[in-house]
């Protein structure tokens, strides 16, 4: 089999080998596939400085916003969670076995592809059940897309509360696909589950100052030169907010002090405390809803 999706799978490898290096479940393994099994059928990037090896708050960022989404989606019972744009997150295999709740991963096809080949492989290793996993290619951008998540959902989760959630995605897009992108999600609540969820750390993250120092993030300066990608951000709370009210959603930003606080005591971090507890705002999740 071959792969042609060097646009997006540089990230993807790029978040995995962050991952690798926290206690985040099954991350490692994902890694170790790719490197020893699947490496001719991804692009990684060129370099990455000493940003894997970074004891700066970049590396809370990356399991934080990671655990920050996983509490919240453990307050909410019987659901039928959709990750878009999962990339090779290992999330879904967290919620394996869960009572009550579905999963499905979601990426554009190609990636897709190699993403399961590499989730049943770990299944199959750590025989866990898979019975509620399920992945499927979609374009969140395509109208025709959604309604594939819609009439699945009808098929497999009508009666469970629908959640939709991705960790990384909205910097990726530009004004006109972001609204594309959530004009979508309001069609597919008020088509197939009007008191649905959207979960996402990706409000939190807002534009750089200028001459404000990036510190480790100049990485990202590395993954839009590979995939002709810029980051859109939003400027500030205000204008996340208004950008969510202006097609009928309410939101609400959970805290996520409690889990960073754990994070900081389990990795030994209380040196760097109130630095880190300060960036934290940067990925706390917004919970949105139809007005």
């Amino acid at each position: 089999m071959t792969y042609h999706f060097n646009k997006i799978s540089p990230t993807a490898v790029f978040c995995a080998r962050m991952r690798s290096k926290q206690n985040i479940p099954f991350s490692r393994e994902i890694v170790e596939l790719i490197d020893t099994k699947y490496s001719e059928y991804v692009r990684d990037l060129p370099d990455y400085g000493d940003t894997l090896t970074s004891k700066s708050d970049f590396i809370p960022f990356i399991e934080g916003r990671y655990y920050s989404l996983n509490a919240v989606l453990n307050g909410i019972k019987n659901t039928f969670i959709v990750e878009l744009a999962s990339g090779l997150s290992p999330r879904s295999l967290e919620f394996l076995n869960k009572s009550n709740i579905f999963y499905v991963e979601t990426e554009l096809k190609e990636l897709v592809k190699l993403k399961e080949k590499i989730i049943r492989e770990i299944i199959n290793k750590n025989k866990l059940n898979d019975s509620n996993l399920f992945f499927m290619s979609i374009n969140p951008l395509k109208k025709e897309d959604i309604n594939k998540i819609g009439q699945f959902y009808l098929k497999k989760g009508k009666n469970k509360k629908l959640i939709i959630i991705h960790e990384g995605l909205l910097m990726y897009f530009n004004k006109k696909e972001k609204e594309k992108f959530r004009d979508n999600i309001k069609y597919l609540f008020q088509n197939y589950a009007k008191k649905g969820v959207w979960l996402t750390s990706d409000f939190s993250r807002f534009e750089k100052k200028i001459n404000e120092p990036k510190g480790k993030e100049n990485i990202r300066d590395k993954i839009s030169k590979v995939t002709k990608r810029d980051f859109y951000y939003f400027r500030s709370i205000e204008e996340a907010r208004q950008f969510l009210m202006a097609d009928g959603f309410r939101s609400e930003i959970v805290s996520n002090k409690e889990v960073i606080e754990k994070l900081i005591e389990e990795k030994g971090l209380q040196f760097n405390k109130e630095i880190i507890l300060e960036s934290a705002y940067g990925y706390r999740v917004w919970k949105c809803q139809l007005i």
